[in-house]
């Protein structure tokens, strides 16, 4: 056999062992992060919500305190038990409405498929429909804050009082792989990412980075990986809505408190002052920015940002 047979057949076995390593490890990466059932994760973390079906959808949703009703929306790729301190602070004073996004924590996938901010809305009305909720305020955090001021531009008659919390929508978008779209194969990516890759990621917006503990690192994952709703996370990010939004802000005819965390590294801070430049029609806007803080106000600053929230709202 000559050199250069020998090499060659060196070359095939040495790509065949590591297509078979590759394989081996594709294979246990995704038998390791496989779809959890939702009776699972409900039984884990699922203590107190209720259910409702709405257009196809079983969204879950608690509902605690007394007093006037504040519908609380959850930042992206978090759930509802995001605001556990706000609920803590608050419920004697308000009656705490907060439900799971779809394509999030116990709500999983929207089987329409359609994750827009106009079919978000319109599930969010068929919840208040349920809960026989007229007229509420509507706090949203990040993703959430789009939905709620899309909410109250296009449901105004049931939207009392907003609160913007690092909302999205201004023109410049920090977020690359966001701006830039995702290829096709991503969603099945998203099957192979273990659980250490989440604490950078959950790290990454937030200014203290201790805050970030392993258990929530834990439940982060666990929530992603419910039945659907990893896919349905791709086909969400697939669809972000780009576009001039002052149209729908010069709609919004009611008080509107906006909150910004300075080191905010997705969502500049200058994007406040956008909004509150965009609210033209709102009777009051305020701003309040938090010196030290990122994107994630409701982890970062809970205990201030509800006290900020509770005093805007009891002076309306």
């Amino acid at each position: 056999m000559t050199v250069a047979r020998k090499l060659f057949r060196g070359l095939l076995i040495t790509a065949a062992l590591l297509i078979a390593l590759l394989t081996c490890a594709i294979t246990y990466l995704w038998f390791s992060n496989r779809d959890l059932p939702m009776t699972y994760l409900e039984e884990k973390y699922g203590q107190g919500i209720q259910r409702v079906e709405v257009d196809g959808v079983s969204l879950a949703y608690r509902v605690e305190g007394e007093g006037p009703p504040l519908v609380l929306i959850h930042s992206h790729f978090y759930t509802m038990r995001q605001w556990q301190a706000w609920v803590d602070a608050l419920k004697e004073d308000f009656t705490l409405v907060r439900f799971d996004l779809t394509s999030h924590g116990l709500t999983g996938p929207d089987p329409s498929g359609d994750y827009s901010r106009s079919r978000g809305a319109r599930l969010l009305a068929g919840l208040l429909d349920h809960l026989e909720v007229e007229r509420a305020s509507i706090a949203g955090s990040s993703t959430g804050g789009g939905l709620a001021w899309y909410f109250a531009a296009h449901y105004p008659r049931r939207v009392d009082a907003l609160v913007l919390i690092n909302a999205p929508g201004m023109p410049r978008v920090t977020n690359k792989y966001m701006e830039r779209g995702l290829p096709g194969w991503a969603g099945y990516a998203f099957y192979l990412l273990p659980e250490d890759l989440f604490k950078p990621f959950l790290q990454a917006p937030v200014a203290d980075k201790s805050l970030i503990t392993d258990d929530m690192v834990h439940e982060f994952h666990q929530m992603y990986r419910g039945e659907g709703n990893r896919m349905a996370e791709f086909h969400r990010m697939m669809a972000w809505e780009r576009g001039d939004i002052s149209e729908d802000l010069a709609k919004i005819d009611v008080p509107v408190l906006i909150i910004w965390g300075q080191e905010n590294p997705q969502l500049p801070v200058e994007h406040a002052r956008q909004f509150k430049d965009g609210l033209v029609h709102s009777p009051r806007v305020e701003i309040a920015i938090y010196p030290g803080i990122g994107h994630v106000i409701p982890l970062e600053a809970p205990l201030r940002s509800a006290e900020d929230t509770r005093q805007f709202l009891m002076e309306n």
